[in-house]
Formats: C-alpha cells, sequence, structure tokens
C-alpha cells in the first residue's frame, strides 16, 4: 500500500527538549523530521504533536514548534507511553478518519512501539520514517523498529514517504518539495 494524502496523517512523538539531545543520530531526527512537517504543511495533512510528561521531559523542541502551523497540528500532553494511552488522542485520531498514520519520534522502542501497537489495533495502517525516529541506543532502534514491522507496521524513508504522497512530477508541489531531497 502507497501512502495517500488525503487518507493521512502525521503523528510526532515525544521530539521534546529534554529528550532528544540524548537520542542517538538527533540531529538526523530532527531534520528528517522537520521535512515531514514541511511536507505535511504543503499538502494539507493533519499533525497530531505529543509531549511526554513535558513538566519534566520540556515542551517540543523549538524548530518543530515553529513549523507547525495553527490550522493544521494538535498538541497533547500525556503520561502515558503510547500516545492512545490518552483518551484525548485516541478520540482526535478517530474523529479524523484518516486510515494511515505516519509516525515519526523517540523513543523507538518505548513511546514509538507502544503507540503503533495501538494505533494497529484499531485498524489504522502505520507507517514509521527511518530516518525520524530514534533511541538513545541505535540496538534499541532496531529491535523497536524490527518488532513494530512484526506486528504490522511499514518501514519507510523520507524519500518514499514524499514521492508516495505526491506521486506525480506534474503535482503542483512537486517542484517545490523535491528540493527537500537535494
Amino acid at each position: 500500500m502507497l501512502l495517500d494524502a488525503s487518507n493521512s496523517l502525521v503523528l510526532l512523538i515525544d521530539i521534546q527538549e529534554k529528550l532528544l539531545p540524548n537520542i542517538n543520530g538527533h540531529n538526523e531526527l530532527l531534520s528528517t523530521s522537520l521535512k515531514v512537517v514541511d511536507v505535511a504543511n504543503a499538502l494539507n495533512i493533519p499533525i497530531v504533536v505529543s509531549e511526554q510528561y513535558p513538566k519534566g521531559l520540556g515542551s517540543t523542541v523549538k524548530s518543530i514548534k515553529l513549523r507547525l502551523k495553527e490550522s493544521n497540528f494538535r498538541l497533547f500532553e500525556k503520561t502515558t507511553f503510547s500516545c492512545l494511552g490518552n483518551s484525548e488522542i485516541k478520540n482526535y485520531l478517530k474523529q479524523q478518519k484518516k486510515n494511515q498514520i505516519i509516525v515519526c519520534g523517540i523513543e523507538a522502542h518505548i513511546c514509538v512501539l507502544q503507540s503503533i501497537y495501538d494505533l494497529l489495533k484499531i485498524n489504522k495502517n502505520v507507517f514509521i520514517v527511518d530516518e525520524a525516529v530514534g533511541s538513545r541506543y541505535e540496538s534499541s532502534k532496531k529491535i523497536g523498529i524490527n518488532r513494530s514491522i512484526q506486528i504490522g507496521a511499514s518501514l519507510i524513508n523520507f524519500e518514499m514517504y514524499l514521492f508516495e504522497l505526491i506521486r506525480d512530477s506534474k503535482h503542483q508541489k512537486f517542484k517545490e518539495l523535491s528540493t527537500l531531497v537535494k
């Protein structure tokens, strides 16, 4: 199954001030997450942002917050590891009626994995953007991604995300968005 912009939603999980610096490969994770947001904004794909206990772990990193369009995203705080452990997030995702959930965030083997499990339980198709997820240790990321795939998620990279959503070099946003891969 390929991504479909009209049926997609981006879920940014816990890319927070005090968590991000400890993540292996955090620079690539952040730069790719920003590009994911740019594409979602350009194609009017809704974005859900979660923050794990922001009182202790800080809020979403500033560079992401500055890229979010007010009309296109919702921010939710949580204490559960799974985003769907928060009933507000779960209800919002159901209301959006989007069946393809594109996942970025941290940590791959904890909050990302548990959120994916719960998304699959409510019959969502989940796509993990490889360069935009991470853990403190590379081995934990690999295990988290492998388990996510075993339970039914699909692993994609940023270019797959972009070009599946636009599908055609004649797409009105092709020229603008293709600069993100150069």
